[in-house]
């Protein structure tokens, strides 16, 4: 099944077929990350009227004093720490856009500090990402890795501690939308009523599943579960960290992109997480609801979404929809 829903996403078979309203929204789990090379000249076909609906959320959640999570959107807005923070707005597809969850390690004292540094180094190389071929996107992604982890390599010798950070970061240019990552905040691809985590957890749990030890069901109750194998942080040696990259995604009207941390997913299925966003067509914040319902399901975490939704362009786009809409 997850083989015939890629061709139809990547236009290898027959015109896509309208889905039955009853039709229940499917979760596919994959093994491993999906990466093709990315070239400047790739033949994959390019919507260029569209525009990106684009919602964000963060919170504390219900257990946690501090919120160790952090978010970069595209340089238009910059996390204030303690804040549970919100809105949503659109975006023209014909110009480059930079989205990305970072998931702090450490405590108050380290957590929340690594992740605010690694916003801010991918803050600082926007200009960068914006004129970058797409060609060029794994090199200058592997610059800011480097950046990001001797950043806090360097506040955590200061401080003589230890702290770290994932992060997950979705590059939309050229018509495509391509995935990177390191940890275990994850990347979901959803279209057509199907759920497709794109990125594979870099954990002892996942490299226990590859080794036979654990059954994904074990793994996933297993302590090893959040015990990270690569982190922004990690590299106190300088040896060299690896962005992963990912299979890049198609720029298509109904494509949606979830971004989030493990706040998000270890309190909400994949069928959940499917179900919602199948609901969110109408809806302003879309990752609102997301984080809404990790907290219903009781909000263990700190909780962060960002939600990227492909749309057909229809008559031109309200000046007031690119306002604004909603920030707590």
């Amino acid at each position: 099944m997850g083989r015939e829903w890629f061709k139809r996403l990547f236009g290898k078979s027959k015109k896509n077929e309208s889905k039955t309203e009853d039709e229940p929204a499917k979760a596919v789990a994959v093994s491993a990350p999906l990466q093709i090379p990315i070239s400047a000249n790739s033949t994959m076909e390019k919507d260029k009227d569209l525009y990106l609906k684009v919602s964000f959320a963060t919170d504390v959640g219900k257990r946690r004093a501090n919120n160790e999570d952090n978010f970069y959107i595209d340089g238009k807005y910059r996390h204030n720490y303690g804040k549970n923070e919100c809105d949503s707005y659109i975006e023209l597809t014909t110009e480059t856009h930079l989205y990305s969850v970072f998931d702090g390690m450490g405590g108050e004292a380290f957590g929340e500090t690594a992740s605010a540094l690694a916003a801010a180094r991918m803050e600082g190389m926007t200009d960068i990402f914006r004129t970058a071929a797409s060609s060029d996107l794994p090199y200058y992604m592997n610059e800011y890795t480097r950046a990001a982890n001797d950043a806090i390599c360097d506040m955590c010798a200061e401080r003589g501690s230890r702290g770290g950070s994932t992060f997950a970061a979705v590059c939309v240019k050229d018509g495509q939308a391509y995935p990177f990552y390191i940890g275990d905040s994850r990347i979901y691809l959803y279209d057509e009523g199907t759920l497709l985590q794109i990125t594979e957890d870099q954990t002892l749990a996942v490299r226990k599943i590859k080794a036979g030890v654990y059954t994904a069901d074990e793994a996933e109750n297993s302590p090893d579960h959040h015990r990270l194998t690569s982190f922004l942080g990690a590299d106190s040696g300088g040896m060299g960290l690896d962005p992963q990259p990912c299979m890049p995604v198609p720029a298509k009207a109904g494509v949606k992109l979830l971004i989030c941390s493990d706040g998000l997913t270890d309190m909400c299925s994949r069928e959940e997480i499917a179900q919602t966003l199948s609901q969110t067509a109408d809806c302003k914040n879309s990752a609102r609801v997301l984080a809404e319902k990790a907290l219903k399901n009781g909000g263990m975490d700190n909780v962060t979404c960002i939600v990227l939704e492909f749309e057909e362009l229809f008559g031109g786009i309200d000046e007031n929809d690119c306002d604004i809409e909603e920030k707590e």
